[in-house]
């Protein structure tokens, strides 16, 4: 009777289908205004004047929250998921173009944006620092005068290290082994330096809020895919109780990490406390997104020490990561790409300095794959570097090195249940990696022709073909709890925090809490997030919540089972050990006769419903120091192969093929899972070749969809396929599938290219333009 495994139809699908499903843009409150943000024209600079006297007194306008409204002590100015250093609106600088720097709250849109121009600031332009590179060097401005810190750690898995420069904000440090005295010894040592750009998530949904206060409680419909950690923030934010907070969260139209940590929740918290309490709207356009985070731009110099026979006995790394102008979480994130940028190699002495820096950018954030796609960039690119300089095959050359069950993680932790050659293998097969077909086709004949990477009259179309490989954490330790309650019909309801988000987490955790009940699939519900009524869950993110909240709600659906048993044991006289229960009903094993349906079991007991309780916590953490522990509770394991056909004329890349085999251990929804990877494979495309958020001189010139450039679906790959590999037996703990493969299918499609012209484009994304250059400096022999 399970449905564990199965294909299950999500649970609202047909109010999906009819647009009636609910998300956090449809919220309508009685008395309701509407926010506009003003913004900062300028990435970095003092404010000399505010005045918005003029906006305050046009008609509809029921008030504007400006720095002044912040000075005077009665909430807290600042806000910020580790570090609380960026201000609600800004108050004697912005530090990055688009930043807010008043709210008004008016009866309409309209009205909001008319008043927005009214209000009159005066800037004194400051040097505006873009990269990370500019914002180290020597005679570079401090971005920020001190780096505000809390008492206390927000997230237990956080290293934080402040001291370790200028508009450095934190350092992760990791140390293994010695890596200067291996790098001695080893034959040959390659160096490079591999560069991302900042990326916006582009979520269908914009970020949208609508927040109401009444008798001292505070009440936010928003869009959050972390409601615990919004009410977190919006209660020190108003310094109150947390239950005085109130976060409510429906269907979330696409998060990828930009809507994990508050954004705004904050700001619209602000606004309606400056409001008396009055309802009040903010929803985000197109391009404020721009404005709001970003991806973390990055700059990975790798020096890999390897022997003649492609053994690599030594790895450095310095990362750096271009964070924007707050924080943000970017001290988890460049956590989790220094430890990563090892990447699934048995490596014995490595080093690794990672480091977050502030930059006159909008603030990065969290992003699908959480800073490994950036690292998975760098070292898999380094891989077939060192491949082809040695001669040997990068699939060999990557199975060679590969980690087994045994060996360590670059943080010293023994790693278990990996599947690397498996994935490795299926990739390659699905591509053809090792057939021996032509690369080159005749642009007229499309008939095998003679190579030449620079595509000469008989030859334009050039196919190549690449692999990759990563590995990823979650985070840990991290706990998640759930209850499950039995009605007295003999329903059942998974109460939970887990959002949906697009990932489906409502049909799989209904599946999970079926199957552990004996009930029906379609007799059971999940609720939305509701931090009055729903328990707490530490996040919906890091692909966790099949693992983590899944257990926890398999936990509390066993305590349901238990009570239930105990009940019907005594109705039927009989030991509880003596019952079975199967399609909602509990009877004596080998007399089915004998049984009751669970709501009469229920509506007999006269306690209105059973409920369940579950609490599941995994445990680790690295040392401070060296950077060494337990870094993941269990780990993501992927690999993709890509297919790609050059024009040498034009230097346009076209992916014809990419395959993403990912390690699931336990498939609970083949259909939701299968997605997942082909979400992974659009997202690479984009990222490979063609999105990036294009800065000068501190001004971003592309915020918006006609100039950021995302993948249609002309540009995804002509065939594309994935595989789900599971334990033997399909037993053991379902693994994370929303980011593992994330991180491999731009650096596949890299090396694709790579294999196809010879040229090594070290910068996302690989234009036209770029493979041109590189192909021009072929021909030169530059």
């Amino acid at each position: 009777m399970g449905t564990v495994g199965k294909p299950a139809l999500v649970l609202d699908a047909a109010e999906r289908v009819a647009g009636s499903a609910m998300f956090a843009p449809n919220v309508r409150v009685p008395g309701m205004l509407h926010a506009r943000v003003l913004r900062s024209p300028y990435a970095h600079a003092r404010i000399l004047k505010l005045d918005a006297s003029k906006a305050e007194r046009l008609r509809g306008v029921a008030g504007v929250l400006t720095g002044r409204d912040l000075e005077r002590g009665e909430i807290n100015s600042h806000y910020g998921p580790v570090l609380p250093d960026r201000p609600l609106v800004a108050m004697d600088k912005v530090r990055y173009q688009g930043e807010p720097v008043a709210v008004v709250a008016a009866v309409d849109e309209d009205t909001a944006e008319e008043a927005l121009g009214l209000i009159e600031v005066e800037y004194e332009e400051l040097p505006a620092l873009v990269t990370a590179e500019e914002a180290l060097q020597p005679d570079a401005p401090a971005i920020h005068d001190q780096i505000r810190r809390r008492e206390f750690l927000t997230y237990p898995d956080i290293v934080l290290n402040t001291e370790a420069g200028k508009n450095i904000f934190n350092y992760y440090r990791l140390r293994k082994g010695d890596a200067e005295a291996a790098m001695a010894k080893a034959d040959h040592v390659f160096e490079d330096t591999f560069r991302t750009p900042h990326q916006q998530h582009c979520s269908l949904e914009p970020h949208v809020a609508v927040a109401r206060m009444d008798s001292g409680r505070i009440t936010i419909w928003s869009a959050c895919s972390s409601p615990y950690t919004a009410r977190f923030q919006v209660a020190e934010t108003l310094r109150i109780p947390q239950s005085r907070v109130r976060i409510i969260a429906y269907n979330i139209g696409g998060a990828y990490g930009g809507k994990t940590y508050p954004r705004h929740e904050p700001l619209l918290a602000a606004l309606c406390w400056r409001l008396g309490g009055r309802p009040v709207r903010l929803e985000l356009k197109r391009n404020e997104e721009f404005y709001t985070v970003t991806r973390h731009a990055s700059a990975t110099t790798l020096r890999t020490g390897v022997r003649k026979d492609g053994t690599i006995v030594a790895r450095q790394a310095r990362i750096l990561w271009g964070a924007g102008a707050y924080a943000d979480v970017s001290p988890r994130t460049i956590k989790n790409g220094g430890y990563g940028v090892i990447g699934p190699y048995n490596i014995p002495d490595v080093s690794v300095d990672s480091y977050a820096v502030y930059t006159n950018t909008t603030p990065s954030g969290g992003f699908r794959g959480y800073a490994i796609p950036q690292v998975t960039w760098a070292y898999e690119s380094q891989m077939d570097i060192i491949a082809a300089a040695l001669g040997i095959d990068p699939l060999e050359l990557r199975l060679k090195n590969i980690v087994h069950d045994g060996d360590q993680f670059s943080t010293g932790q023994v790693l278990e249940d990996l599947h690397y050659p498996q994935l490795l293998n299926a990739v390659a097969q699905h591509i053809g990696l090792r057939s021996p077909e032509s690369r080159v086709l005749s642009p007229e004949s499309k008939v095998p022709a003679q190579h030449s990477a620079l595509g000469t009259q008989d030859s334009g179309l050039v196919r190549g073909k690449g692999v990759a490989c990563t590995i990823k954490t979650t985070i840990t330790p991290s706990t998640s709890t759930a209850m499950v309650k039995l009605n007295e019909d003999g329903s059942g309801t998974v109460i939970t925090s887990t959002t949906e988000i697009g990932q489906g987490s409502r049909t799989i955790l209904a599946q999970m809490a079926a199957d552990e009940l004996r009930l029906p699939l379609e007799r059971m519900a999940v609720t939305f997030a509701d931090t009055d009524v729903t328990p707490w869950d530490q996040t919906t993110s890091s692909s966790r919540s099949t693992f983590m909240m899944g257990t926890a709600v398999r936990l509390a659906a066993a305590d349901v089972r238990g009570q239930l048993f105990d009940l019907a044991a005594g109705m039927l006289e009989v030991s509880p050990n003596d019952l079975e229960a199967e399609d909602g009903w509990v009877f004596i094993r080998g007399a089915r006769e004998r049984g009751l349906d669970y709501g009469e079991v229920v509506r007999r007991s006269r306690r209105g419903n059973l409920l369940g309780h579950g609490t599941f916590s995994t445990r680790g953490g690295l040392d401070p120091v060296t950077g060494l522990g337990i870094a993941s509770c269990h780990f993501h394991q992927s690999a993709a192969g890509a297919e790609v056909e050059v024009d040498t004329q034009t230097g346009r890349v076209t992916v014809l093929n990419v395959d993403i085999q990912a390690f699931v251990g336990k498939v609970v929804n083949p259909t939701l899972a299968s997605l997942q990877n082909d979400g992974n494979a659009a997202f690479g495309v984009g990222q490979a070749l063609m999105e990036e958020m294009v800065y000068e001189g501190g001004r971003l010139v592309n915020p918006n969809l006609s100039d950021y450039m995302i993948p249609s679906a002309k540009d995804l790959p002509r065939a594309c396929s994935n595989g789900l590999l599971e334990r033997p037996g399909g037993e053991g703990e379902p693994h994370g599938l929303g980011e593992a493969a994330a991180p491999v299918v731009p650096v596949a499609i890299g090396n694709a290219i790579f294999d196809a012209v010879g040229v090594r484009v070290k910068e996302l994304p690989i234009t036209p333009e770029k493979v041109l250059r590189a192909l021009r400096r072929l021909e030169v022999g530059g």
